[in-house]
């Protein structure tokens, strides 16, 4: 939008878009700085508050935005555009094209006789299809000779063909003159010229919400206005144009009293279902509303809400479970039966523990659902899956089942195969019951995630899940992010926020806590903007803990009173790490018999639901190391050695690690070093940089308990890793130990060559005065200066004047008289 000096038409924008919409439009506006210019992404953190670096950064502008657009109308508004840069005008760009029917406008405001932008993704824009240049006076294309509302009835009295024509342009959604003639009852070439008087007079469809075409229906009743729709859904259908272009305009039509017009929207939603699953919702729910009685279109509008609003779907399935025999086809009902626990499942209707999963898993067996083959196989491309290369799962094999009958031309080869799948992979992966479970639970999630069928998002982060587990962090964090920016993109509001807040999860599992926060903070906004489907709570916890890993209790005890009275029993993931988030804000406000008290319930709880897994949560570690502070060793120990255990029923690098550690925690001086050194060395093997850190912290600690020297390297690691996964708990002890280090140690780990020219240095010499006593160099004075100010964390003379003050020695003119003798 060109403007003026000092003239902005923002708000007139915003106002012809809330009418446009009959609904107040969000509006986010910010201005553009010269300075920052250069600065990548800097308009579009300001505007949406959204992290311009870091991984999954790409995404979270989208998934504010689409949590915006959740509300209702969007504007964005940038004003002085031509100092905005580079990043968020690509941004804009990939925003545009992917979010077509959402009611989203973006206005780039320039003041008129400023320089041309330089930004080459500026002149991109403005050859973009959905871009254009807008009168600052009134919310039309530029260029035209007439205002866009005129009297539409005086139009429809003086000019009835003109007007005939602009509506036939805004059912229809184009100016092809065939098409508009068509509709407009008007031969092509009569309909070409009026196209551009139309044109001319700003009566065409523009780039603004609607169309800008209001007004041209004003004069029409409510059932012409549908006759009109229908006739040009009817002539689109005609002409072949895509079928969801022709089912758009079906949704308005009151009644679809033609045969077509059913087929037409069945067709689209087939078509739209794997890419549009929300406008496949919207036609099934049109056709069901119709009162289509075929059990078909029901299930398939079930299946298409599972990601988007599980409570839905879960309530269609269960009218159609308990359909009587003559209502619907028998596979249907099955199928409906099938799927509707799993459903239950997502929405913690039943526990979700691996006591449970194994109860669903059997009556999913026993009710004639196909159960694939346990252990490793082929990567599925949706034929049957191969006879098991691997080891037997404890669930039975496939049972026979006769060939059904068809129904209604949909078919139904085993619907819930992906589900059962992802099922048995996280509780064999929970149970950890035996040396193969891992190599079992691992192949049966990855074939989850090759599957060449579709699949819910539920069935796919369980199978992230198990790679979680399994030390696979790389690749479920590669499949996770897949999963929210391809939920984001198809609108499956549930998807999306169950697969953020798993994300913001396994990053913590990681170590990850800046990452991890960032995420669990884009996740609970996304779920506070989707009206938190699902209610699930584990978002809200994941950014507790990684506030607690980063050392603010303050932040994260807020966090989690947010969640104080939900009941989360049956919420199996949610409840085990609600109780280890409270007791990690208990120890770090200093109450250990609180967090111990915490910890124990945890573990019961866990023991009682059958987990084996050393690595769900931490519980046996956590509860090590306080009852260790707490003076009570033997239960220490016998909790160490539960915890290793654990980690041998379940190999992995970082089950290893961890065990090592708990036990260097109750071991004896002798063998404590040994432990923490090899906890150390696996633990870099693994995915998890926070017990790396802690291992070397501890390694680090001991050493410098025995006065050993091989303590600052530890310890430097140990503040590297922690600084850099945003550890500041962790960050914080390795600094106060490097700094006792220092203080202890400091005079030994300066060389002879350095130890002579520091304390002269410190006594006030010149750097020349130094080389002449000690028959030096002047460089060389400077080399041993240089390495002693680092070695000491000193920055001058001075500093090390006042470190000397604190560690005295034997002046270097007396040592060199003593060793000359």
């Amino acid at each position: 939008m060109l403007d003026p000096p000092g003239h902005s038409s923002m708000d007139t924008v915003a106002h012809h878009v809330s009418t446009a919409y009959g609904r107040e439009a969000n509006v986010r506006r910010v201005g553009c700085l010269r300075e920052t210019a250069g600065t990548e992404h800097a308009v579009l953190r300001r505007l949406l508050g959204a992290p311009p670096s870091g991984r999954g950064a790409r995404y979270a502008p989208h998934t504010v935005v689409c949590g915006l657009l959740a509300r209702g109308p969007l504007v964005l508004a940038i004003g002085d555009a031509q100092w905005c840069d580079e990043g968020t005008l690509r941004f804009i760009d990939e925003l545009m094209r992917s979010s077509h029917p959402e009611p989203l406008t973006v206005l780039l405001h320039l003041p008129r006789g400023v320089p041309t932008p330089a930004a080459a993704a500026f002149h991109e824009l403005a050859t973009r299809d959905y871009c254009t240049v807008v009168d600052s006076a009134r919310p039309r294309p530029a260029g035209t000779t007439a205002p866009a509302a005129e009297d539409v009835a005086e139009l429809a009295r003086s000019e009835p063909r003109l007007l005939a024509v602009a509506r036939a342009a805004a059912a229809l959604h184009s100016t092809d003159p065939d098409l508009v003639g068509a509709l407009a009852g008007l031969p092509p070439q009569a309909a070409d010229r009026l196209l551009e008087e139309a044109g001319t007079r700003g009566l065409l469809p523009g780039p603004l919400p609607l169309r800008g075409t209001r007004p041209l229906w004003d004069t029409l009743s409510e059932g012409e206005r549908q006759r009109w729709y229908a006739q040009a859904a009817e002539i689109l259908n005609d002409a072949a144009a895509p079928v969801e272009q022709v089912a758009d305009l079906l949704l308005e039509q009151s009644r679809l009293d033609r045969p077509w017009m059913r087929t037409v929207l069945r067709e689209a939603a087939a078509a739209s279902r794997h890419h549009r699953p929300a406008a496949a919702v919207a036609y099934l729910t049109r056709l069901h509303a119709a009162g289509t009685e075929d059990a078909a279109v029901h299930l398939d509008l079930a299946e298409a809400l599972v990601d988007i609003d599980p409570s839905a779907a879960r309530a269609h399935l269960a009218r159609l479970a308990g359909a009587p025999s003559g209502t619907a086809h028998r596979p249907i009902r099955d199928h409906a039966a099938g799927l509707l626990p799993f459903v239950a499942l997502m929405l913690h209707d039943s526990p979700d523990s691996p006591a449970a999963l194994g109860t669903l898993l059997r009556r999913t067996t026993a009710g004639g659902q196909d159960a694939p083959p346990a252990g490793p196989g082929p990567r599925d491309t949706g034929t049957a899956p191969a006879a098991p290369a691997g080891p037997a799962s404890s669930t039975p094999p496939p049972t026979p089942v006769s060939p059904r009958p068809a129904a209604s031309a949909r078919a139904f080869a085993r619907p819930t195969e992906h589900l059962v799948l992802a099922a048995r992979a996280l509780r064999t992966a929970l149970t950890a019951d035996g040396p193969e479970a891992r190599e079992t639970a691992v192949a049966d999630a990855r074939r989850v995630i090759w599957s060449g069928r579709p699949h819910t998002a539920w069935a796919a982060v369980a199978a992230a899940r198990v790679l979680t587990l399994a030390d696979d962090t790389a690749t479920a964090l590669d499949h996770l992010q897949r999963i929210v920016a391809d939920s984001a993109e198809r609108e499956e509001l549930w998807a999306e926020s169950h697969a953020a807040s798993v994300r913001a999860l396994v990053l913590l599992d990681a170590g990850r806590a800046t990452e991890a926060a960032e995420a669990a903070s884009a996740a609970s906004r996304l779920a506070d903007a989707e009206g938190a489907t699902g209610g699930n709570p584990l978002a809200t916890i994941a950014l507790a803990r990684a506030l607690v890993a980063r050392g603010d209790l303050d932040r994260a005890q807020e966090a989690l009173r947010r969640i104080d009275g939900r009941r989360l029993e049956d919420c199996f993931w949610a409840h085990h790490h609600h109780l280890t988030a409270l007791a990690l804000v208990e120890r770090g406000r200093g109450r250990p018999e609180q967090a111990l008290r915490l910890l124990e319930r945890c573990g019961t709880s866990l023991e009682a639901a059958g987990v084996g897994n050393p690595v769900f949560t931490l519980w046996w570690l956590h509860s090590t190391e306080l009852l260790m502070l707490l003076d009570r060793p033997g239960e220490a120990a016998q909790r160490a050695e539960h915890g290793q255990e654990l980690a041998e029923r379940w190999l992995t690098p970082r089950s290893m690690g961890l065990g090592l550690l708990a036990r260097s925690m109750v071991a004896g001086p002798s063998d404590r070093v040994e432990l923490l050194t090899e906890s150390a060395r696996v633990l870099a093997r693994s995915s998890d940089r926070h017990a790396h850190a802690l291992a070397e912290l501890h390694l680090g600690t001991e050493l410098l308990r025995r006065s050993d020297r091989g303590a600052h390297p530890r310890l430097r690691t140990a503040l590297a890793t922690a600084a850099r996964c945003g550890l500041g708990s962790v960050a914080d002890q390795a600094r106060r130990a490097l700094r006792s280090s220092a203080d202890r140690h400091a005079p030994a780990v300066l060389s002879q060559a350095e130890r002579p020219v520091a304390e002269l240095a410190a006594a006030g010499k010149s750097n020349r005065a130094i080389a002449d006593t000690l028959c030096l160099t002047a460089r060389t004075v400077e080399y041993h200066l240089t390495n002693v100010y680092r070695k000491l964390g000193v920055t001058g003379r001075a500093g090390l004047t006042k470190w000397f003050a604190v560690h005295p020695s034997q002046p270097a003119s007396a040592r060199a008289l003593g060793d000359a003798s």
